[in-house]
């Protein structure tokens, strides 16, 4: 059965997901730019420059279900960071022509227990109609699996 739309959701357009971790939020950031750890949630491989005009580079496959199981690269170019709680990316997938980059904001809130990342992706419109959003619900599928993942190696 296809997931319903979520809160924060606007199909083609944006797309967000959060996931509780029970992680303070010093040490979920280090889940977001020790590239060791990127690569057990997030992809296969990973590079991160920290800090302003830093980078994420990403190499992976796709997870089990999706609609392109095949290799990928994506790249994420610091526009904001204020660390530990906040990320913002211009991101593009490098292998599927896109015509413009995304925009990824990660945040990490505080909650009781631990925190909470807090994934929003938004300017899949300015893909080509014809991908965008196809693109939007693999994204959608593929954030969901991967807080998963993160939650999982973290709890």
């Amino acid at each position: 059965m296809p997931e319903a739309i979520r809160q924060g959701d606007i199909p083609g357009v944006q797309l967000r997901r959060r996931q509780d971790l029970a992680l303070t939020r010093d040490d979920a950031w280090r889940w977001l730019v020790e590239a060791d750890k990127v690569a057990r949630w997030l992809a296969r491989e990973a590079k991160v420059v920290e800090g302003p005009g830093g980078m994420l580079e990403l190499t992976g496959t796709g997870d089990p279900g999706e609609d392109d199981p095949g290799s990928w690269r994506e790249r994420g170019r610091t526009i904001e960071v204020a660390a530990p709680k906040l990320w913002v990316m211009a991101f593009e997938r490098l292998d599927a022509g896109w015509t413009a980059a995304t925009r990824l904001t990660v945040r990490l809130h505080r909650v009781p227990g631990g925190c909470q990342i807090d994934v929003l992706q938004d300017g899949f419109q300015r893909l080509p109609l014809s991908t965008g959003i196809t693109v939007w619900e693999a994204y959608r599928r593929r954030w969901k699996n991967a807080l998963a993942r993160l939650a999982a190696a973290t709890g």
